[in-house]
C-alpha cells in the first residue's frame, strides 16, 4: 500500500501538470489531481476535498485577495494612463531592441528587492513589459521565465532580500538574519544576472528567427504605436519609485502585506493625480476593470495551493520525508540539505513551503554538523527556488494566466531560466562554502 500512495501522489503531480499543458483549466486540473492523491492514499474522500484542499485554498485567497487585486489595478492605472508605454518607450530608447529581456529582468529584480512579492509582482510589471516586448516584436512566451528568474531565484541570491523564504531561516537556532552570507549571496546574484541575460538573448533570437515573435491577448500580431501623445517618462516612472520607496520605508513599521497594499494604493493615486485628463473619470471604471482582472488567477493558484496541501497531509508524503531525510548520511551537509530542499519544493510546488517544510521536519538534525550557518542558510535559501518552479508552480501558473501565454509553449523557456540557473547557483554557493567563501 506504501507503493501505491506514493505511486499516486507522483500520478496527481504528473495529471495536474499534463491536464494543464492541454490548455484546460489549472483550477479543474487541481481537482481531478487532488482526487487522483486523495484515493491512492486512502483519504477520507469528501473530508479531505471539505477540511486539507479548502483550507489550504481558503488560505492563499483569504491573505492574498486584496494584493492581487490592488496590484493589478495599479496595473490597469499604470496601462490606461499611457505610463507603463511611456516607461517601456524610454527603456527601449536606452536598452534597444536586443536587450528588452534583460531590461525587464533588472525592472523585476528591483521590484521584488523593493518587496513586491513574486504572487503579485506580475500585475505591477506586466504592464511596462508587454508594451516594451511589443516594440521589439518578441513573444510574451519568455515572460514567465523572466519574472520568476528575477522574482524567485535572483532575489533570494542577494543578501537582506525582504522574502517570507529568506526570513523563515531567522527563526530557527541557525543563528543567521536577512543578510547572511552577503559575499556569496552578491557573487550568486551577479553570476546569475549574467547566466540569465546570456540564455534569455539565446532564446529570444531562436524564437524570433523561427517567426514567433508579439502576439497580443486578442491574437493578433503586434502593432506599431505612436509615443508621441504619452505622458512624459518622470511622471510614468515615479509611481513604479513610490511603490518601492514605501514599501522601504513602511516594511518595519507595519506587516509586509500592510506595507505593499499601502504601497499600491499611494502609487494609484499618484497616476490619477498625474493624469487626471486621460483617468480622471474613468477612475472606478479603471479600478473595476483591474481589480476584476485578479479573480481568475488568484483562484487558479489558490486552487494549486489547494492540492499542495492535500499532498503535505497524504501517507505517501512522509515516504518523501523520510527519503529526504535519510539523504544527510550520504553527502556532505551542504549537499544534502540543497537536496533535500528540492525534493521537497519539487512535490509541492512552492519554494515557500519547501523551506518551511525543511525547516520545521530537517534542520534541527543539522545542526550539529561541520557547516558555517550563514553559508547554509543562503544555500538552502537558493535550492528552494530551484525545483519548486516544476509546471505545477502555482506562481508560474499565474504568471501564463496574467501575460496570456499558455503553459505548455512558455515552460521551456521557464525550465531553462527559473530551473537550471537555480540549480546551477546552488552548486556555485556549495562550492564556495566550501572554500570558505561567506
Amino acid at each position: 500500500m506504501e507503493f501505491i500512495g506514493i505511486a499516486g501522489l507522483m500520478l496527481g503531480i504528473v495529471a495536474l501538470i499534463m491536464i494543464s499543458y492541454r490548455g484546460i483549466n489549472a483550477f479543474v486540473a487541481s481537482l481531478v489531481a487532488t482526487a487522483i492523491v486523495i484515493v491512492t492514499n486512502q483519504m477520507s474522500f469528501w473530508n479531505s476535498f471539505t477540511t486539507f484542499y479548502s483550507e489550504g485554498m481558503r488560505n492563499f485567497a483569504g491573505s492574498f485577495f486584496l494584493l492581487f487585486g490592488l496590484a493589478a489595478a495599479f496595473g490597469e492605472f499604470m496601462k490606461v494612463s499611457g505610463s507603463a508605454e511611456s516607461v517601456a518607450a524610454q527603456l527601449f530608447k536606452i536598452a534597444g531592441p536586443k536587450w528588452s529581456p534583460v531590461a525587464c529582468l533588472l525592472i523585476t529584480l528591483l521590484m521584488a528587492m523593493g518587496g513586491i512579492s513574486a504572487f503579485v509582482i506580475v500585475f505591477a510589471v506586466y504592464p511596462v513589459a508587454a508594451p516594451l516586448f511589443r516594440k521589439a516584436n518578441i513573444t510574451k512566451e519568455t515572460m514567465p521565465a523572466i519574472f520568476l528568474c528575477a522574482s524567485v531565484t535572483l532575489t533570494l541570491a542577494l543578501p537582506g532580500n525582504p522574502t517570507s523564504t529568506n526570513a523563515l531561516l531567522t527563526m530557527t537556532n541557525l543563528g543567521t538574519d536577512a543578510f547572511a552570507a552577503p559575499v556569496m549571496g552578491i557573487i550568486a546574484c551577479a553570476v546569475g544576472i549574467v547566466i540569465a541575460s546570456i540564455l534569455l538573448m539565446w532564446m529570444t533570437k531562436r524564437e524570433t528567427a523561427k517567426g514567433n515573435g508579439y502576439v497580443e491577448l486578442d491574437g493578433k500580431a503586434a502593432v506599431a504605436t505612436d509615443d508621441k501623445n504619452l505622458p512624459p517618462f518622470w511622471s510614468s516612472i515615479l509611481p513604479l519609485l513610490t511603490v518601492i520607496v514605501l514599501m522601504l520605508l513602511l516594511k518595519n513599521r507595519m506587516p509586509t502585506v500592510h506595507a505593499i497594499t499601502t504601497s499600491l494604493l499611494a502609487a494609484m493615486a499618484l497616476v490619477v493625480l498625474l493624469n487626471l485628463k486621460v483617468v480622471g473619470k474613468k477612475t472606478i471604471a479603471t479600478f473595476s476593470t483591474g481589480y476584476w482582472a485578479s479573480i481568475t488567477p488568484l483562484m487558479l493558484t489558490a486552487g494549486v495551493l489547494g492540492f499542495a496541501a492535500v499532498v503535505q497531509k497524504a501517507p505517501g508524503f512522509q515516504h518523501f520525508m523520510n527519503f529526504a531525510m535519510g539523504i544527510s548520511d550520504t553527502f556532505n551537509p551542504y549537499v544534502s540539505g540543497a537536496i533535500a530542499v528540492n525534493i521537497v519544493a519539487g512535490i509541492t510546488g512552492t519554494a515557500l513551503g519547501g523551506l518551511q517544510i525543511f525547516r520545521d521536519t530537517m534542520l534541527s538534525s543539522y545542526l550539529g554538523l561541520d557547516i558555517n550557518p550563514q553559508a547554509f542558510h543562503r544555500i538552502l535559501v537558493i535550492a528552494s527556488s530551484g525545483l519548486d518552479t516544476l509546471p505545477h508552480c502555482a506562481t508560474f501558473i499565474t504568471m501564463c494566466t496574467v501575460c496570456g501565454v499558455s503553459i505548455k509553449k512558455s515552460y521551456k523557456h521557464v525550465f531553462v531560466v527559473a530551473v537550471i540557473t537555480p540549480l546551477i547557483l546552488t552548486a556555485l554557493t556549495i562550492f564556495m562554502a566550501m572554500i570558505g567563501i561567506v
